[in-house]
């Protein structure tokens, strides 16, 4: 899983369009944030990906 950090704020303002277009389209979408989103196997200024943790 990818996830972008909470001051990646150039990125996720770009993502606004796309979930406009989702509802739009009655297409679901969750927002999920995490204090621990897993192992984090990159992680560079504005972005993790990790293994998630299980269960």
């Amino acid at each position: 899983m990818a996830w972008f950090k909470d001051s990646a704020h150039h990125l996720l303002e770009r993502v606004e369009p796309y979930l406009k277009l989702l509802d739009a389209h009655q297409v679901p979408w969750e927002r999920l944030e995490r204090a621990d989103p897993g192992r984090i196997i990159y992680e560079d200024e504005v972005q993790v990906v990790v293994v998630p943790a299980a269960g």
